[in-house]
């Protein structure tokens, strides 16, 4: 019998940022609702805000809180292009690749469409002008050496033309024994 139910999209994923969105959306208003449930429970039950109840409502704040700064971080993620997605999927191949990444730094956030992963070999693309693709290199390429990644060549590209004929240049390549490192290393550091 064949499975009729969707699997959920997984980080990497197109639809991933999605439904993470949602997800945090729906979380922060019900953290939020709680508190302000509690709050409005102690205070009709006994007439005044000094209660238990009002202790747990304000320390109900703190998971509302962290909540709301991650549907913020959610919210500013930008809306990746489903055609690219459906291109780079007919020509991947055996090539690995993470879509809908939006990797985070101090300094910088990198929204990037598609990260193609192959040997030693890690292509990107971003359709996103205001993407700072020099640092976003530099940025990957300074976490890869602190998690002994070394001799990571990585190239992001905005032209969606060059990154399909890279992919596909990849695809002729042996895979490596680094590729599942790098891929998780960009989930991590990645929304």
């Amino acid at each position: 019998m064949m499975d009729t139910q969707k699997k959920k999209p997984v980080k990497g994923d197109f639809g991933y940022m999605e439904r993470q969105r949602k997800i945090e959306i729906i979380k922060t208003v019900v953290f939020f609702g709680l508190s302000l449930g509690l709050l409005l429970m102690g205070y009709l039950t006994t007439k005044t805000k000094t209660n238990l109840l009002t202790v747990v409502a304000v320390l109900g704040l703190l998971p509302a809180s962290k909540s709301l700064v991650s549907m913020i971080m959610y919210l500013r993620v930008p809306k990746y292009n489903e055609t690219a997605w459906q291109t780079f999927e007919e020509k991947k191949g055996e090539v690995k690749i993470l879509y809908n990444m939006y990797l985070t730094s101090y300094k910088k956030n990198f929204p990037i469409n598609a990260f193609a992963i192959r040997g030693n070999n890690l292509i990107g693309y971003t359709e996103f002008e205001e993407c700072d693709v020099e640092a976003c290199q530099t940025h990957i390429q300074d976490l890869a050496k602190m998690n002994s990644l070394t001799g990571l060549t990585i190239k992001i590209f905005k032209e969606q033309k060059r990154f399909e004929e890279r992919l596909v240049q990849l695809n002729e390549l042996e895979t490596g024994t680094k590729e599942a490192d790098v891929a998780q290393l960009l989930c991590d550091i990645s929304l």
